[in-house]
């Protein structure tokens, strides 16, 4: 049975930054020469793993980001038409002093602890209203890794 949504708005899945030749040329180097090193070491899976990896990281930063729909209901969250029941869900919070405005929801699940949702084209205020029926308001900061991939670039 599908519920009314009580608020939507669309927002970039994540943010993107233009990449530049050097950029690539950066990458690439470091790639090849973490890769040499793990097979120097016999290490031969290990180097494939990071050359595998890079070249994953490498195709999702050039893309530039979907605009995702989300939307909050009396169940859960939804992105993209994937539901996060509210049921599996633990806190969130909105930082009020980043821009642009992020709601940064704690998750039960183990291999997706932070689910991190860009707020566009409306009030903050009225998410946090929306979501404090549902769930518990707790701060919660950015994983360090998240501030390190979008510093680099990814």
């Amino acid at each position: 049975m599908a519920t009314e949504a009580l608020i939507t708005w669309n927002a970039p899945e994540h943010l993107y930054t233009e990449k530049n030749s050097d950029w690539y040329w950066s990458v690439g180097i470091i790639t090849l020469a973490v890769a040499a090193v793990a097979f120097i070491f016999g290490n031969v899976i290990s180097g494939l793993f990071v050359i595998v990896a890079a070249v994953a990281l490498v195709l999702h930063a050039s893309s530039p980001a979907q605009i995702i729909t989300y939307k909050i209901n009396d169940r859960g969250i939804i992105a993209n038409n994937v539901l996060y029941p509210f049921l599996t869900l633990e806190s969130f919070w909105i930082p009020h002093d980043e821009l642009p405005p992020k709601l940064i929801i704690k998750s039960r699940k183990l291999f997706m602890p932070y689910i991190i949702i860009y707020i566009d084209g409306v009030d903050p205020e009225r998410v946090r209203e929306v979501m404090l029926t549902y769930i518990a308001e707790t701060m919660h900061r950015e994983p360090l890794l998240k501030h390190v991939l979008e510093r680099l670039g990814f």
